[in-house]
């Protein structure tokens, strides 16, 4: 009587091993699909921002310097164009900063001129696979920084400041030095409790 009890009990624990094992596979199978189809959205953005910035290029050489080219990406006016070549980072600036223009390309918050005095922040998503800003973080001081305007203007920052700070540190938005052009660059690290800032100035 016992060994067909132990028999029952060894049975239905294969049974919800089995069950279990069969749940963790679809659960698996579920995330794969996920990460490919979020991975397939970044590669089309990709190849479509590249476009984007190669007509950038060529409309600013094209273009007269007394009437600017009015130029837009997914709906969003781009008022410039960010390089840095140590990551092979190249991306359209969209004057706007919210939840749909940040997934689409590095965006503008407040009110900074692109290649103009002062402070310019731009802000950009930490994708896992190395997109937008996902490889900011190996910026070093000494490195560059390239802003194309489209006045035709390309000026050079080199980076002095790296750390991590407070979402709600708004001093990141002020120029360290007045009468000095700058760019300080934004992303979400720590599972976005943390901002990950990288300040650079021309020269």
């Amino acid at each position: 009587m016992r060994s067909s009890k132990h028999s029952e009990s060894s049975t239905k624990k294969i049974k919800f091993s089995n069950i279990l094992l069969i749940i963790l596979i679809i659960v698996a199978i579920v995330l794969i699909c996920v990460i490919g189809a979020k991975y397939s959205e970044r590669k089309k953005n990709d190849e479509a921002v590249k476009e984007v910035v190669s007509q950038i290029n060529n409309d600013v050489q094209n273009s007269n310097n007394d009437e600017l080219p009015y130029i837009s990406y997914e709906g969003y006016q781009v008022i410039g164009t960010i390089q840095i070549s140590k990551i092979n980072l190249e991306y359209p600036i969209l004057i706007e900063s919210n939840e749909d223009s940040l997934n689409k390309s590095i965006t503008r918050v407040g009110d900074g001129t692109v290649n103009g005095i002062g402070n310019l922040t731009l802000a950009g998503h930490n994708y896992i696979d190395g997109s937008m800003f996902g490889r900011i973080d190996e910026l070093e001081n000494g490195d560059e920084i390239s802003i194309l305007d489209l006045n035709g203007n390309r000026v050079t920052y080199t980076i002095f400041d790296k750390f991590v700070t407070d979402p709600n540190d708004v001093s990141v938005l002020e120029p360290t030095e007045e009468g000095t052009r700058e760019v300080t660059l934004i992303t979400c690290i720590n599972g976005n409790k943390n901002r990950l800032i990288i300040k650079a100035r021309e020269g």
